[in-house]
């Protein structure tokens, strides 16, 4: 996070005096200009500082102006001089990963481009992107609060940084914390008879949630998505989602939603392949396969049958491998087949297996239960396995277990760490 500055180089300030010393005295303001900051118009500059020019003032007053410009974290130094054009100020735009583009969550009120456009005429300075620090994210915030008031609600807004858990964020988004905005009812469009009944999951799991913009239309179209490509609706979309206007309760903020699908047909499989490798024949995969030709081209028995391929290679140490099933369509016939290639990565071994919380007699009996010893093939999955085996084991009733492997990319060893403590059931907590 960068800090900015703000620099004085009031040179013999010559305004409408031959000379001012550096003190309360007042004096007429010329003409003002902004330098250096050209994404960003004079007007709003202006405003920011809070000057007049021929309005009376002080070099206080001027010095306070370029604070003003600097509080808003857009700039990284801000210096200010009178020459023969009159005051003039120079901004040094702040980097451009101090900045982060501005996301609103559920202003439902309007679409993108008004809320961009009713912010760009209330908040000065605002282009889109919003400062890390910086009084700008409040001069938002507080805009969209009187916006919202100005439809009935008394809203608590709030600004947020955005983006995956645990990774540098992405945005800045903007939303209203209370009243909460949820939805109230969801219409699936465009449906057949057939595949109405399925999507009553859909339609459950998001009553009642709270909205967001994004959030929303994302969980939507991937639990529809879901419930299709398991039919084979290869082709399935959802085309748009769009909401009633608001109704205000004391509780809430409801919104009933329809979003729109385009099914396309279902599709059948010609064929699924796989080569074979030393880990799994052709012949061996054959045996297991859950989605043969002519079958619905069900996403979910495609998963079901690449499993044991999955499985057979992280019983080998392949602990990172990939199973990828590449898809030829034939949208005339509604037919698909799937090439199946296995990107196997780094082979590891159990390096060793630390057994924590145990008394010396559920060690003796752990010991003689667990077969993944030092030296041998790492296998993901064998922990897990483990667990639900070995549920009935006589000392360890009433102990649950959770474990941590860490991996080492050089050696491509595994340490293992099994942690016991009393409560719940010997399962895969973890």
């Amino acid at each position: 996070m960068r800090s900015s500055s703000v620099r004085l180089a009031l040179l013999a300030l010559c305004l409408s005096v031959p000379s001012i010393r550096l003190s309360a005295q007042t004096f007429k303001l010329p003409a003002i200009t902004f330098a250096g900051a050209p994404a960003f118009s004079q007007a709003d500059l202006l405003k920011v500082s809070g000057l007049h020019p021929g309005a009376t003032s002080t070099q206080a007053e001027v010095q306070a102006a370029a604070q003003h410009l600097s509080d808003t974290g857009l700039f990284a130094d801000v210096h200010f001089e009178s020459n023969a054009k009159g005051l003039v100020y120079t901004l040094k735009p702040m980097p451009s990963d101090n900045l982060l583009p501005a996301a609103f969550a559920n202003f439902v009120w309007w679409t993108p481009e008004e809320l961009a456009a009713a912010l760009k005429s209330r908040v000065p300075l605002y282009i889109g992107v919003v400062p890390i620090s910086g009084n700008l994210q409040d001069s938002i915030t507080a805009a969209l609060k009187a916006m919202v008031a100005e439809k009935g609600v008394t809203a608590n807004v709030v600004a947020i940084p955005a983006g995956q858990a645990g990774a540098t964020p992405t945005a800045i988004a903007f939303e209203i914390e209370s009243p909460e905005v949820r939805v109230h009812t969801l219409t699936l469009a465009q449906t057949s008879p057939a595949m109405q009944s399925k999507l009553d999951r859909v339609i459950k799991d998001q009553t009642g949630k709270p909205f967001g913009q994004d959030a929303t239309r994302s969980a939507i179209t991937t639990l529809v998505k879901d419930v299709y490509l398991n039919e084979g609706y290869l082709d399935i979309a959802v085309l748009d989602l769009t909401h009633n206007a608001p109704q205000i309760s004391a509780s809430g903020i409801d919104l009933d939603l329809t979003a729109t699908i385009q099914e396309g047909a279902p599709y059948r499989l010609t064929q699924l392949t796989w080569q074979g490798s030393d880990i799994m024949s052709a012949a061996d995969f054959n045996k297991q396969l859950k989605l043969k030709p002519e079958d619905v081209a069900s996403q979910q028995a495609l998963r079901q049958s690449l499993a044991p391929l999955a499985h057979a290679y992280y019983a080998k140490g392949f602990q990172d491998a990939k199973i990828q099933a590449s898809a030829t369509t034939d949208r005339a016939t509604h037919h698909v087949a799937y090439t199946v290639r296995v990107v196997p990565g780094d082979q590891y071994r159990l390096h060793s297996v630390k057994a924590v919380g145990l008394s010396d007699e559920q060690r003796k009996q752990f010991d003689s239960a667990w077969h993944m010893n030092a030296g041998d093939f790492y296998d993901i999955n064998y922990m897990a396995e483990f667990l639900k085996k070995n549920s009935a084991l006589q000392t360890l009733r009433g102990y649950s277990a959770t474990w941590k492997a860490l991996s080492d990319p050089n050696t491509h060893l595994v340490d293992l760490t099994i942690t016991f403590v009393k409560g719940g059931t010997l399962i895969n907590v973890n």
